[in-house]
């Protein structure tokens, strides 16, 4: 049996293979030749995968750069107006400083109630007793009476009605209406006749010296007219960009800021009544406008705003 198979034939005179023929040649080229071809196509197949794969990569590298720097913008622009808008609250609580009798005073108007008048409420039954001669009128006894050089009582107390041990003093048993405004403000409540009137018309402007008294509380213009230069901060007209502005040469600033005080409500808040307080709404606006904003294109951005709100307590002589 033969023991040359797969291999060339032997020559039988010296012992040698021979050599293969032109043809076998040929297609062992052939074939070496499709498989260093088919290696080159994988190759390409191969690099062309991790093109795709970086060019991903870098795609969602600038992808997440854009949203970083657009998160980074409105963080800087949420923060500028946030401190705009702190601003004009600032510049409210210190003209209620400086003022306050005035704003308790305009904030009453607005409720229709006299800001003269003394709302305070007392409790305890065991500081008051009934006035001789009189029914539901009362006088103090305790810490100590309250009489004049005379000896007579200078303050009258009337118990609150739908309260059994709340005290307010009063000017009038029968006109309750004096410590309003002006006439028909009186509820037909007992509970609220002598505390909560009845809201004015709108007729009546009973919010006009509250308009006036916040209109300056703002760094912007009011009505076309500039009401406080000194506090306005002018963009400089030559800056082009962010990288363009020099904080050592550049004149102005690359951005301006406005605020103002939008309204100042009365607030309901039955606890401060015994103390003859008012508890009142702030809402102010701050704005910021960057070298982007356009007056003529508003939609272009380059202006944010905020609102913001603050509860506050006030009094006629001035505590905050």
């Amino acid at each position: 049996m033969s023991t040359n198979r797969g291999r060339p034939p032997c020559d039988a005179r010296n012992g040698r293979f021979a050599r293969p023929s032109v043809t076998a040649r040929g297609h062992f080229r052939r074939r070496v030749g499709r498989v260093a071809a088919n290696r080159r196509g994988m190759a390409i197949v191969i690099a062309l995968f991790f093109a795709f794969c970086l060019m991903i990569l870098v795609a969602g590298m600038l992808f997440q750069h854009k949203n970083v720097a657009q998160h980074n913008r409105l963080t800087l622009e949420n923060q500028q107006a946030f401190f705009a808008a702190r601003a004009a609250i600032q510049h409210f609580l210190l003209k209620a400083k400086l003022f306050p009798t005035e704003l308790y005073d305009a904030v009453e108007f607005t409720a229709g109630k006299n800001p003269l008048c003394d709302f305070s409420e007392f409790a305890g039954n065991e500081n008051f007793q009934i006035l001789k001669g009189f029914t539901n009128i009362y006088v103090r006894k305790l810490p100590q009476e309250e009489k004049d050089v005379n000896g007579k009582y200078k303050y009258f107390y009337l118990k609150l009605p739908g309260s059994e041990d709340v005290y307010l003093k009063m000017g009038s048993f029968y006109n309750p209406e004096y410590r309003f405004l002006g006439p028909g403000f009186a509820h037909s409540t007992p509970s609220r006749k002598y505390t909560q009137p009845i809201p004015p018309a709108a007729s009546l402007k009973p919010d006009k010296y509250l308009k006036y008294y916040i209109r300056d509380c703002t760094n912007g213009k009011v009505d076309g007219k500039r009401v406080q230069p000194a506090l306005e901060l002018p963009i400089s007209p030559t800056v082009q960009n962010v990288s363009s502005w020099r904080i050592a040469s550049s004149e102005g600033y690359p951005y301006t800021m406005t605020y103002k005080v939008n309204r100042v409500s009365l607030q309901a808040m039955k606890e401060l009544r015994r103390y003859n307080e008012e508890a009142i709404e702030i809402e102010v606006e701050g704005t910021i406008y960057d070298f982007k904003y356009d007056p003529l294109a508003p939609d272009r951005g380059g202006k944010f705003s905020q609102l913001q709100r603050k509860v506050q307590k006030i009094t006629r002589r001035g505590s905050l």
